[in-house]
C-alpha cells in the first residue's frame, strides 16, 4: 500500500516465500516502480482532497467542444463534473474555455488559447472543504434545470427592454396577495404597474395591475401559488425591476423562504470568496426546481474520469502533487509542487490565470499567507507531453 503523502514510508505488503521467489524483478526495482506509480497516477487524491464523495459540480459556461476523459460525449453546460474529472477540449482546439462551480464554493475558469495550450487539459480540482448540505442540493438543482433544457420554463419577458433582475421566494395569502421586497425596496415612493406571466408559460392567464410604493415592500396580487415572471414599469411605462416571483402559501411557505434565504447567504458568502458567482442564475434555478418539481436525478453519473481506474500514459508528464494538499489552514502555509517525471519543470500561477507558455517555474516553497490562494499547476519534462493544469485552493483563518 502506498500512503497518500509523498513523505510518507511505503508499506509493503508480507509475501509467503514462494511468492517472492517466483517474483522475477530485484525488490528494489519493485520499489521503484511503486514510487513511480504512486507519483504518476493523475488525479489521486487523498480524503482530505476528496471531501464528500457525492458532491459533484456543474460546468456553468462552456465555450468550444469539451470532452470528458473516459467518455465518448461531447460536454454540455449544466452537465455533472465530480472532482477530478479530466476535461480536455478536442484535438486542434483553441480559444477554448469552461467555467467550473463546485459545492465548496470554487468558481474556477479554464481556458487555453493555443493548441498546445488546450492539448493539456485541465483536472477539476479537489474539494478543499467539505460543502454543507444546501450546497449539494442547490448545484444538483441547478444540474437538473440546466439539462432540462425545456423552452416553456424560461422567462416570458426574454424581449422586453434591459431591467434589473430579482428574484424572491413569498408566501401568498387567500386573497392571492404577495409581499415583496428585495430589489422592490430600492424603488421610490410612488405610482408602478405591473405584469404577471405564470410560468410555465401558457399555464395561466397573463395579467396586469398598479401599486402605490411606500416603504420598505410592495403588495401585489398574483394567480395564487406558483412561478410567475413579474415586471414592474415605472409611470414612463419604463421596465425597472424583472422579479422571478415563488409563491406558496403556509406552511409549505415558510420552509420555502427560509431554504431560499440560506440560498442568498451561501452565494454571498461564495462571492465574497470568490468573485463572478452568477447570482441571479442560481437562485432562478433554484426557485424553479423547487416550484416546478425538477428533481435533481437520483440515477445520475456525474462526469467522472476515476483517478483509480485512469491509466497514465507514459508519453504524458505526471501531474504535479500538492504537499500539504489543499484546505483550510489556522496558520500560513507553504506549498511544495512535486513531479514524479525526471527532471520535469513545474510551471505555475497564483492569481487565478491559466499557466500558459512562459508561466513562473517552481523553484521554492509558495507562502500562502493570511489569505486564499488558488494555485495552478502544470508540469512538462523532455520528450513527453506536458501534464494536465492542476489547481488546488488554499486559505487561512477560517
Amino acid at each position: 500500500m502506498v500512503l497518500d503523502r509523498l513523505s510518507r514510508p511505503i508499506l509493503m505488503p508480507a509475501y509467503p516465500a514462494s511468492q517472492r521467489a517466483s517474483n522475477s524483478l530485484p525488490k528494489n526495482i519493485c520499489i521503484s516502480l511503486l514510487v513511480a506509480a504512486a507519483l504518476c497516477v493523475p488525479g489521486a487524491l487523498s480524503s482530505q482532497q476528496t471531501g464528500d464523495k457525492t458532491s459533484f459540480g456543474i460546468a456553468w459556461r462552456v465555450i468550444g467542444q469539451w470532452h470528458i476523459s473516459g467518455r465518448d460525449d461531447l460536454m454540455s453546460e449544466g452537465d455533472a463534473l465530480a472532482p477530478g474529472a479530466l476535461l480536455k477540449p478536442l484535438a486542434g482546439a483553441q480559444n477554448h474555455s469552461v467555467t467550473v462551480l463546485l459545492p465548496d464554493g470554487q468558481r474556477v475558469l479554464y481556458e487555453c488559447f493555443t493548441t498546445r495550450d488546450c492539448e493539456r487539459g485541465f483536472r477539476v480540482p479537489s474539494l478543499y472543504r467539505n460543502p454543507s448540505p444546501i450546497a449539494i442540493d442547490l448545484l444538483s438543482r441547478v444540474n437538473a434545470v440546466m439539462l432540462k433544457k425545456d423552452a416553456h420554463i424560461a422567462s416570458s419577458q426574454a424581449d422586453e427592454p434591459a431591467a434589473a433582475s430579482d428574484e424572491t421566494a413569498v408566501i401568498v395569502n387567500a386573497e392571492n396577495r404577495v409581499e415583496v421586497a428585495g430589489l422592490a425596496a430600492s424603488l421610490s415612493d410612488g405610482s408602478y404597474s405591473y405584469e404577471v406571466q405564470p410560468i410555465p408559460r401558457g399555464s395561466g392567464q397573463h395579467t396586469r395591475g398598479i401599486f402605490e410604493k411606500h416603504g420598505r415592500s410592495i403588495s401585489l396580487t398574483v394567480q395564487g401559488e406558483g412561478l410567475f415572471d413579474v415586471l414592474i414599469y415605472d409611470r414612463l411605462k419604463t421596465p425597472r425591476i424583472d422579479l422571478l416571483l415563488a409563491a406558496m402559501p403556509l406552511p409549505r411557505g415558510e420552509e420555502m423562504v427560509k431554504s431560499f434565504e440560506d440560498i442568498g447567504a451561501l452565494l454571498k458568502d461564495w462571492n465574497e470568496d470568490y468573485q463572478g458567482w452568477p447570482v441571479h442564475e442560481l437562485r432562478r434555478a433554484y426557485l424553479r426546481s423547487v416550484i416546478l418539481g425538477i428533481e435533481p436525478r437520483t440515477d445520475r453519473k456525474s462526469r467522472r474520469s476515476s483517478a483509480h481506474a485512469e491509466e497514465q500514459s507514459t508519453g504524458v508528464t505526471c501531474e504535479p502533487k500538492f504537499e500539504p494538499a489543499p484546505g483550510v489552514f489556522k496558520v500560513d502555509t507553504e506549498v511544495r509542487l512535486q513531479c514524479g517525471s525526471p527532471n520535469a519543470t513545474i510551471y505555475y500561477t497564483v492569481d487565478g490565470s491559466q499557466p500558459l507558455e512562459g508561466a513562473t517555474a517552481y523553484r521554492a516553497p509558495i507562502v500562502v499567507k493570511g489569505t486564499a490562494l488558488m494555485i495552478k499547476a502544470f508540469a512538462s519534462a523532455p520528450g513527453k507531453k506536458d501534464s494536465p493544469v492542476v489547481t488546488g485552493i488554499y486559505r487561512i483563518g477560517e
